[in-house]
């Protein structure tokens, strides 16, 4: 098997010092920071429940981001964003400590508006922890630029003494170097219509990916999406409160409400992130028992169900390219059509030696795919080889059942091409040499001439006997009555013109393939003639619909060899057994 190839790779030393420092954060803020009995300077401190619903949004982004580090270190940016998430959430207390330590209020004044950026980068960048797109790259990075303005420049600018509209910090400023009223004032009107905007947009986003996910994505990132929404309408809401009303403050109603959504909407957000990072986990520790579970020597096939499982993705498979063909085909050797990008479809190469000897096919927002090629290269590779063999193998033998079939239909073709001409050609050619032998007759009858007219009469009793020689020889060839009225009909006329005596029984009345019919015929055909030269008093044909499948039982004849009956029906992928005294043909007829 080689060596395992590590799922992730270790989380950095930066990511690390950023979730401890929130989760210290988060457990200094509940301890140490006090709650101002007014209320008039946090939401928290407005009420207990204000309070709960503050700690249960902080502590839970914080918890999320640490089970995103210890059970999914190196996956991306976005799941750090939740420790960030919950760090600046708590910035808000911070500012509104009274009689804490201005830097620290400051610090916080500067850090709370990048709650918004690491809330949009969180949301952009589930389940993956990556900003798959540069759209989504240049989102993210707007979001950030416009929160470092507005933080940089209330941090240089901002007199919180000499602004009217301050409520929980309006004293402490360490950072402040020229107090410029009109123009932090005017930071802060465009701080709300960023967060309205965003607010809507986030919530737009979500609502809309929602709709057009695919049924595995739509369950991945609902725990995700459905928080983001009501969190996206609560920044919305209060940005649009400012609006209206300029001053916040704890004990109006609206600011209160919007408050608790908002903080509610936060913590169900974590909750979902955690969910999301132990499924992902989940799905990590069996694609590490990928090699155990599959076994030593996997049977070919089984390397899609368990993916699947293991991802939770029922609409998972594993194709295999055929370098001659160029085309791709699953396991059971069926060409298969990889989809086309924009689809919430996602194509995985698996590589060995350099060269690609498998795809995954999956959905996008099902499990990395990164991640997905470097476990399975590593725990799959027997079963990947197994399986591009087998699936090469039986590629090639549906090439030669299909072959097979299109010989058949080109023989069936030529035929009733020949059946046409006979009876439009040679037949009609003598059914007009037979009228006028007949017109000959009459007028040697009429000149007296009985010479004459007896050799007319032996000629036209000729041509008639090369008549029904033609009309016999152009039946067994593919008869019309086939083609017009079914296999049914065409058994009847075949018994009636039989060496010997045949019982008919079961024929149904449907209709079938072409293919099917014309092939039932020539085996019951084929088996009464064998049966008649074997000296047997009668035979009895027996025809079924099973399902899917047309059974036609010839009794009195057999064992053959029926070696051309065998491969005819073969090659509609049916089932051929001639015993003594038996012939039996299952036909597909789906």
């Amino acid at each position: 098997m080689g060596p395992r190839v590590s799922f992730t790779k270790p989380v950095g030393v930066p990511g690390a010092l950023l979730v401890v420092s929130a989760v210290t954060l988060g457990i200094v803020t509940l301890l140490v920071v006090p709650r101002s009995n007014l209320g008039f300077t946090t939401h928290a401190g407005a009420s207990p429940a204000a309070a709960l619903a503050d700690f249960a949004a902080g502590l839970g982004l914080v918890g999320a981001g640490l089970a995103a580090w210890l059970l999914r270190p190196g996956s991306g940016s976005g799941l750090l964003m939740v420790s960030l998430a919950g760090l600046a959430w708590f910035a808000a207390d911070w500012v509104g400590w009274e009689g804490g330590p201005p830097i620290a209020r400051s610090v916080a004044m500067a850090v709370a508006p990048f709650y918004l950026a690491f809330v949009v980068h969180l949301v952009m960048a589930s389940p993956g922890g990556r900003l798959r797109s540069r759209r989504q790259r240049l989102a993210a990075g707007a979001v950030y630029a416009a929160a470092a303005i507005v933080s940089v420049g209330r941090a240089l600018i901002r007199d919180p003494f000499l602004d009217p509209y301050c409520w929980s910090n309006c004293r402490d400023n360490v950072f402040l170097v020229s107090a410029q009223p009109g123009i932090a004032r005017a930071l802060d009107l465009m701080w709300i219509l960023v967060s309205l905007i965003v607010g809507l947009l986030v919530a737009a986003l979500a609502i809309r990916y929602l709709i057009y996910a695919t049924p595995t994505a739509r369950r991945t990132m609902s725990p995700i999406l459905v928080p983001a929404v009501l969190l996206g309408l609560a920044i919305a809401a209060h940005a649009l409160a400012l609006l209206r009303q300029p001053l916040e403050s704890p004990q109006d109603a609206v600011f209160s409400a919007i408050f608790q959504v908002g903080a509610w909407a936060a913590a169900a957000l974590a909750v979902g992130v955690g969910l999301v990072v132990v499924r992902s986990w989940r799905a990590r520790v069996t694609l590490a028992r990928l090699a155990s579970d599959l076994g030593e020597a996997p049977t070919p096939g089984s390397l899609g169900p368990v993916l699947a499982r293991a991802t939770g993705d029922p609409s998972l498979i594993v194709v295999y390219p055929l370098p001659v063909s160029g085309r791709h085909v699953d396991a059971s050797g069926t060409t298969v059509d990889l989809p086309t990008a924009g689809v919430g479809r996602a194509v995985t190469p698996i590589v060995r030696n350099d060269t690609e000897v498998a795809l995954v096919v999956h959905d996008a927002a099902a499990v990395d795919s990164e991640q997905l090629r470097m476990q399975i290269g590593a725990a799959a590779r027997l079963a990947v080889e197994n399986e591009r063999l087998q699936a090469e193998v039986l590629a090639q033998l549906n090439d030669l059942r299909a072959s097979r079939a299109r010989v058949v239909q080109v023989g069936d073709a030529e035929r009733r091409r020949l059946e046409r001409n006979l009876h439009d050609g040679a037949q009609q050619h003598v059914l007009a040499l037979s009228y006028d032998l007949r017109l000959a007759r009459v007028g040697a009858e009429s000149a007296g001439s009985p010479e004459l007219t007896a050799l007319l009469t032996s000629a036209e009793a000729e041509a008639q006997t090369a008549i029904d020689d033609l009309r016999e020889l152009a039946h067994g060839i593919y008869p019309a009555v086939l083609t017009e009225a079914g296999i049914g009909p065409a058994l009847w006329t075949l018994a009636d013109s039989a060496p010997l005596p045949v019982e008919l029984g079961g024929l149904p009345d449907d209709r079938f393939p072409e293919a099917v019919e014309r092939t039932a015929f020539v085996v019951a055909s084929e088996a009464i003639d064998a049966a008649s030269h074997l000296g047997s008093t009668h035979v009895e044909v027996r025809m079924i619909r099973d399902d899917d499948r047309l059974v036609l039982e010839v009794k009195g004849a057999g064992p053959g060899p029926f070696v051309h009956l065998a491969d005819r029906v073969g090659a509609l992928e049916g089932q051929f057994t001639a015993e003594a005294g038996l012939i039996r043909a299952e036909i597909p007829c789906a």
